[in-house]
């Protein structure tokens, strides 16, 4: 056997650290001596060790590495959590490649001495009055990362109840403040024709502006249009809404296409 020392040594793992995986319960010392407390490790239990290292290191907490452990003769389990990591991974390498492309271009910006927010300059305002729908909504208060499935809900009963979309479907925003993990959110489709489940939608005059990139992006066009409505003499006349153009499923993040309406209509108090 090994005394804690010496496994220490061989693994890497730190006293602290052994001690705190025995009082956890992942790596638990084979003996402990009644008559002074000392731990001791089988050289098997090296193997261990090195398991564990290795979870940890693909960012596996240690709360899912003592369930694989516990449950190691079962390589279906040890498949699909390593396999949802790996997703997990690839998400984030997507993420923070996009993300090192934006600061990469803001850093060149900055170095040509231009502004890093002149972007929003280039956001296209439109007069929209044309948008008359019937649809058929669902408004829930949600959390905001339970987005698509409060989409997928509606889609489904659309689809049980055999109705016809005639257009990209749309989500309109009832919240006072952004309170994502409360969000009042009325998802809506547009059917072919009339229905005793559907409603007219018609906002009347809106301020438009399309997103074409991530829906991270979203607050810049938010920006963009409330400027818009206050230097142009208007003021909000309804809960804004966004129209998806493209399937979040099938189509790359940065190719996705999002049109943000806001009902307007004229400020006559302003000066």
């Amino acid at each position: 056997m090994l005394t804690i020392g010496e496994f220490s040594k061989i693994s890497h793992l730190t006293l602290k650290t052994l001690r705190y995986y025995d009082e956890i319960g992942l790596l638990k010392p084979a003996f402990i001596d009644a008559k002074n407390n000392y731990r001791y490790y089988n050289v098997s239990q090296l193997e261990t060790a090195l398991l564990i290292a290795r979870l940890k290191s693909y960012l596996f907490s240690l709360e899912e590495i003592k369930v694989i452990l516990a449950n190691w003769e079962n390589t279906e389990l040890l498949n699909s959590k390593m396999k949802a990591k790996q997703e997990n991974l690839t998400q984030q390498i997507t993420f923070y490649s996009s993300l090192s492309k934006k600061l990469k271009h803001d850093i060149q910006l900055l170095e040509e001495e231009e502004n890093i927010m002149g972007y929003l300059d280039q956001i296209e305002i439109k007069l929209v009055d044309h948008l008359t729908y019937h649809i058929v909504s669902q408004r829930k208060q949600i959390n905001a990362a339970d987005f698509l499935l409060h989409f997928n809900e509606l889609f489904s009963k659309i689809l049980f109840e055999n109705l016809s979309p005639i257009a990209k479907p749309l989500a309109i925003f009832h919240s006072s403040e952004y309170e994502p993990e409360n969000y009042d959110v009325e998802i809506a489709i547009p059917l072919a024709m009339a229905t005793n489940k559907t409603k007219v939608f018609n906002p009347g005059l809106c301020a438009m502006a399309t997103l074409i990139g991530s829906y991270n992006e979203l607050p810049s066009i938010h920006t963009k249009l409330h400027v818009w409505i206050a230097e142009n003499n208007y003021k909000l006349n309804g809960a804004p809404f966004e129209v998806y153009q493209t399937d979040p499923y099938s189509t790359a993040e940065e190719d996705h296409i999002t049109e943000v309406y806001f009902p307007i209509k004229k400020n006559e108090g302003a000066s």
